[in-house]
């Protein structure tokens, strides 16, 4: 048998789906099997793709935008419109206003930050003039121009009351602590009196026992009168070393009173010193 006569062995399903392949027409039969070919390859992974699962998968984050000529318009802190300068569709350009918001609310905003920062320029001044041991609050730099203001006037009348509070307290307690000091050195005077007249009585005791010795070696007189002046003796040189030792102590005392005078002035600089630091925190914040 001839191979041209020998008999077609394609599929009889694929005859039966595609009977124009087997036409009697024209068509080559290199054209019936390329198209065949392809019927498979649609057919095959259109099946393999409904039927088939997907073991793995990547799984990433992302956003759509649209790109167009509309762009959104917004302002970093938002507010009330009170004037638009544009329409839909309008064309801009960069620089050109677009609108204008409303004032009323920022301007009330403003308010309140120049009346806490009059009051935080007032509070640095009264620190520093404290700082400094001045005698009153001079006006500072940052309010110079507007002294004249109703607010900066408040602020700077109520720090200057509170310094002058202060400043009166303070040196009223270093004027206690001066009068202590006082009291204590006339003490101290006292006591030194005392001393000198301690000395007197001992050296005269001292002259009454080289007497008395003298007679009590030569049997003229008891004994008693001999131990009675040692006695007075010793007493008197211990009330001396007595009188000693308080006028030390008081002198201590009036050391420790000055150092508190000092320690008065020295918590004022480190609390003026610290509330100064965060004022100047607090008008970097406005």
């Amino acid at each position: 048998m001839s191979k041209s006569a020998r008999p077609n062995k394609a599929l009889p399903w694929l005859k039966n789906a595609l009977p124009w392949l087997w036409s009697d027409d024209s068509i080559s039969k290199h054209i019936r099997y390329g198209s065949a070919l392809v019927a498979i390859l649609v057919f095959g992974l259109g099946g393999w793709a409904a039927t088939g699962k997907i073991v793995g998968a990547v799984i990433a984050q992302g956003s759509v935008a649209i790109d167009s000529n509309v762009k959104k318009v917004q302002h970093p802190t938002g507010g009330i419109v009170g004037q638009l300068y544009v329409h839909d569709g309008d064309h801009v350009t960069a620089g050109q206003i677009l609108i204008r918001l409303d004032e009323t609310a920022s301007r009330a905003d403003l308010e309140i930050v120049r009346k806490v920062l009059n009051g935080l320029y007032a509070r640095k001044a009264r620190l520093a003039a404290e700082l400094d041991g001045a005698d009153a609050v001079a006006v500072p730099p940052q309010l110079a121009d507007t002294r004249d203001d109703p607010d900066v006037k408040d602020a700077l009348a109520s720090e200057r009351k509170l310094f002058e509070a202060r400043r009166k307290a303070r040196l009223g307690q270093q004027d206690q602590l001066k009068q202590r000091i006082g009291q204590l050195d006339e003490q101290v005077v006292g006591l030194n009196a005392q001393k000198q007249g301690n000395d007197k009585e001992v050296a005269l005791i001292e002259q009454e026992l080289q007497g008395t010795r003298d007679l009590w070696k030569k049997n003229l007189i008891p004994l008693n009168r001999l131990t009675t002046l040692e006695r007075e003796e010793a007493r008197l040189q211990g009330q001396g070393g007595q009188l000693i030792a308080s006028a030390a102590a008081t002198k201590d005392k009036i050391a420790e009173t000055q150092l508190q005078i000092l320690q008065i002035d020295q918590d004022l600089a480190s609390d003026v010193a610290k509330v100064l630091r965060e004022t100047d925190g607090k008008i970097g914040e406005c």
